[in-house]
């Protein structure tokens, strides 16, 4: 079966801090955006396969809205005050038909008839948020002229394993156990909230831990 990780977000609260410490190490910062409706914004870092994308809070009045919070956007970038997870993981699902429900969530920022396909229930805010990205691609596969900046710390990377640590929710919901099983995320337990990304396989051993400003953690 053809699954693959397409993104990771990680909830800021001070997103030109968390960039600029990101960047300083040598993570590069391809594009940045505003989610009109929805009342969030980003920044994304590409890596080969996959990227990473900080996501904060943009306007309080469209987080609020009835379409946008059955996926606890509201609740996650102010993780610190409710105890929401603060971290998503979309999944390109290729030409696969996974075994577990979805919902459509109508996306404000979408044209009008798209949507996308989330897999954690509605309101389910302690967990990650995952979801499907039907039309997306690796990076590296993009043309030329589109392509994002791929290097960091001098070199292409490849994202190879992604963990979320945090408190353990019990049940999990169907979803989650299923993309575990598939071993597109691993869960561990830990009193903060955390997310740990791999590149490469951990080959050079080297580590940055950015939690005392983001709940980030990079080995590579």
């Amino acid at each position: 079966m053809s699954l693959h990780v397409d993104h990771v977000f990680v909830c800021v609260e001070d997103p030109d801090l968390a960039e600029r410490l990101l960047s300083d190490v040598g993570i590069q910062f391809g594009r940045r955006g505003v989610h009109h409706g929805q009342g969030t914004a980003n920044a994304c870092a590409f890596f080969d396969n996959a990227y990473l994308e900080l996501l904060w809070r943009h306007n309080d009045d469209e987080l609020q809205s009835e379409v946008v919070r059955p996926v606890s956007l509201w609740e996650r970038v102010r993780w610190r005050d409710t105890g929401a997870c603060p971290f998503g993981v979309a999944v390109r699902p290729g030409n696969a038909e996974l075994p577990v429900e979805s919902w459509s969530y109508q996306a404000p920022f979408l044209p009008v008839g798209a949507d996308i396909p989330v897999v954690t229930p509605q309101f389910s805010c302690r967990e990650p948020l995952l979801f499907l990205s039907l039309v997306s691609q690796a990076p590296v596969t993009l043309p030329l002229e589109s392509r994002p900046p791929l290097e960091h710390c001098g070199q292409n990377r490849t994202l190879t394993n992604v963990t979320v640590y945090g408190p353990e929710e019990t049940p999990r919901s169907p979803g989650l156990d299923y993309f575990c099983q598939q071993k597109l995320l691993t869960l561990k337990p830990a009193d903060e909230p955390h997310l740990e990304l791999v590149w490469d396989r951990e080959v050079s051993g080297k580590r940055w831990d950015f939690r005392l400003t983001v709940p980030l953690v990079v080995r590579y």
